[in-house]
Parts: structure tokens; C-alpha cells; sequence
């Protein structure tokens, strides 16, 4: 009897799991408008939170320092939106054209394929450049796509800013009051630890990413200026930008730079050029140089990288996986604190 409802009661707790997991899934999906900026600005306070700290030991009142950081924040990411406009709207423009072209160029391969496929007929139909295309894109409807969500992107840019400027000023203070509730002084120790520890690790965590993939950039835009494609330098910003992304980001770049280099060059041999000297570039950053600089410690299980980056992409989009990495890395070394979260803290790491 004991042993059925102990099945029972396990069983019950199961169910109850799954249910709360999904609660879980459902609100994340549901209130991402607002999860998104919190997280964003969460993740930005850590990594500007020493520098904050920096100007307050020049006698500069939190507030004050906490302002002068986010307005110069502000002031690069606008900086990098308006000379990024342009480009991007050129390309936009050129899109119905440009793939076209690309369609043509691999008309060759196309053929090569369906020489050894089953379906030959069907993707000749479908695919075929003498034929009506089967996917039409009209004028405008890409920039229409990309441009129809601007007042959610702003207002969550807006939220996020403004509570990244709150958490710097006054995030210290809710800090201390909070762990000044925790009654046993074991556990208020414990507390500020772990909000030390992922202060420093996280921001130097962030910051080391960030330069090695600034440093990542300027190497693709040197080569692709070598070889002479158009707008290396937004290119260089791009490959960047998505080698926050492990794996996917990697990935699309790849697909935008041959597309890219199939419209600028003929024939094949300078686009595979272009595209193999990013893949060799990004192997070396991201099995020799990012391992060997970030250390042992801070090194990730890459299956449950991939995974992660997968969930959070599928929740909450680009912005999403471009937390995944940080959220994990917050988990691991909260793991590493927390006696009961200790499993977790090993599951993740290499």
C-alpha cells in the first residue's frame, strides 16, 4: 500500500512539474514585451556596473555617473543605427533583383542536383529562372516585414534604458535592503557573495566576449576588403553582432556573405573564397582563441549551448539568443554558490 501511493505522490509531483513548466513557457512567451527590456537591461548592469563604480570613487554621485554611462551607451548604439540606415536600406531595395541573380548563378549547381534526384520534375518547375518564380517578392513587402513591428522595438528599447539607468543608480541600494531581510547571517553573507561574483564574472565575462568579437570584426572587414567586396565595414559590424550567437549566428552570416559574394563576383571560386575564409575564421575564434582566453571556468557544455540557443530563439527571437549564452552563464556560477542548484552548475559546464 505504501508503495502505491508512494507512485501515487511521485507521479502526482510529476504532473504537477509539467504543469508549472508549462505556466512557465506560457508566461515567458506572453510577456516577452516586457521580459525582454528587463532582461536586456539586467544583463547591461552588470556589465556597466564597474564602470558606475569607477566614477563614484572620482566623487561623481551614482545617479550622475550612472547618467553619464547610459547617455554615452545611448550615443554609440545611435551612432550605429544611423550609419547603418543607409546600407541596409539599399540592400533592402536591391532584394527582389539581387535574388534573382542569385537564382541564376545557381542555376548550374540546380541542375547538377536534379540530375540525381528523384524529384527532378518538380523542383524544375518550381525552381526553374525561365519559369514564373514560385515565391513573387513585390516591392516594399520586406522593408513593410522588417519595419512593422518599429513601435514594439522602440518602446522596448525606451523601457530598457530607462530601467538599465534605475538598476545603476539605485540597484546597489535594493540590493542591500534585500539581503539585510535575509535573518541568518549565513544566508545575507552568501547573498551579496553571489551578486559579487556575477557582477565581476558576468561583466568580465560580456566584456572579453565583446572584444574578442570586435576583434573578429575587423579581421572579416580587412579580408573582405582585400578581395573587394561592397561594404565591408557594415559586414565586419554584422559578423560581429551575430558571434554573440553561437553556432546560428555564425551560420547566418555565412549564408549573407555568399549570397552577397554570388552578386559581386562571376563564377564560383572567389565567393567560395570569401565564404571559406570566415568559416577558418571563426574556428580559430571559436575553438582556439575564446576557449584559451575565457578559461576552464567559464566554459559551457556546447550541446546545451546549441540547445539553449534554440529555446531562446524559438521564445523570444533574436534578442533571445543573443541572452542565451549569459543567462547560462548566470546559472552556472549561481550553481557554483548555491548548494541545491550544484547539479545544475555541473550539467552545464565543459
Amino acid at each position: 500500500m505504501r508503495d502505491v501511493d508512494h507512485h501515487r505522490h511521485r507521479l502526482a509531483n510529476g504532473l504537477l512539474f509539467i504543469l508549472v513548466l508549462l505556466g512557465v513557457l506560457y508566461t515567458l512567451s506572453l510577456a516577452q514585451q516586457v521580459l525582454i527590456p528587463m532582461v536586456l537591461a539586467f544583463l547591461f548592469s552588470l556589465v556597466l556596473a564597474p564602470s558606475v563604480k569607477w566614477l563614484e570613487r572620482l566623487y561623481l554621485p551614482r545617479p550622475v555617473g550612472a547618467g553619464i554611462i547610459v547617455l554615452v551607451l545611448l550615443s554609440v548604439f545611435s551612432y550605429g543605427v544611423s550609419e547603418s540606415v543607409t546600407p541596409v536600406s539599399n540592400w533592402i531595395d536591391s532584394a527582389p533583383a539581387a535574388l534573382s541573380k542569385i537564382e541564376r548563378k545557381v542555376y548550374p549547381i540546380k541542375k547538377t542536383v536534379e540530375a540525381v534526384s528523384k524529384t527532378a520534375e518538380q523542383v524544375d518547375r518550381i525552381t526553374s529562372v525561365d519559369q514564373k518564380p514560385a515565391v513573387k517578392i513585390q516591392d516594399g513587402s520586406l522593408r513593410g516585414a522588417l519595419y512593422s513591428n518599429a513601435r514594439n522595438l522602440i518602446m522596448g528599447t525606451v523601457m530598457a534604458i530607462i530601467l538599465l539607468y534605475f538598476l545603476l543608480s539605485w540597484g546597489r541600494i535594493l540590493l542591500l535592503r534585500l539581503a539585510r531581510q535575509l535573518h541568518q547571517r549565513g544566508s545575507r553573507h552568501h547573498f551579496l557573495a553571489l551578486s559579487e561574483i556575477l557582477e565581476v564574472e558576468v561583466s568580465r565575462y560580456l566584456a572579453t566576449i565583446t572584444l574578442i568579437n570586435v576583434c573578429l570584426g575587423v579581421v572579416v572587414a580587412a579580408v573582405l576588403l582585400v578581395v573587394g567586396m561592397p561594404n565591408p565595414v557594415l559586414w565586419g559590424v554584422v559578423a560581429a553582432i551575430l558571434n554573440f550567437i553561437p553556432y546560428l549566428g555564425g551560420l547566418v552570416t555565412v549564408v549573407l556573405l555568399g549570397a552577397t559574394a554570388l552578386l559581386t563576383y562571376e563564377g564560383m571560386v572567389v565567393p567560395l573564397m570569401v565564404i571559406g575564409s570566415f568559416i577558418g575564421l571563426t574556428i580559430m575564434e571559436g575553438q582556439v582563441l575564446t576557449p584559451m582566453i575565457i578559461g576552464r571556468r567559464m566554459a559551457l557544455n556546447p550541446l546545451v549551448v546549441f540547445l539553449s540557443v534554440v529555446f531562446w530563439f524559438w521564445l523570444w527571437g533574436v534578442l533571445g539568443a543573443l541572452m542565451a549564452v549569459p543567462i547560462l552563464i548566470i546559472l552556472k556560477l549561481t550553481g557554483e554558490q548555491v548548494e541545491f542548484l550544484q547539479p545544475v552548475s555541473s550539467l552545464l559546464g565543459r
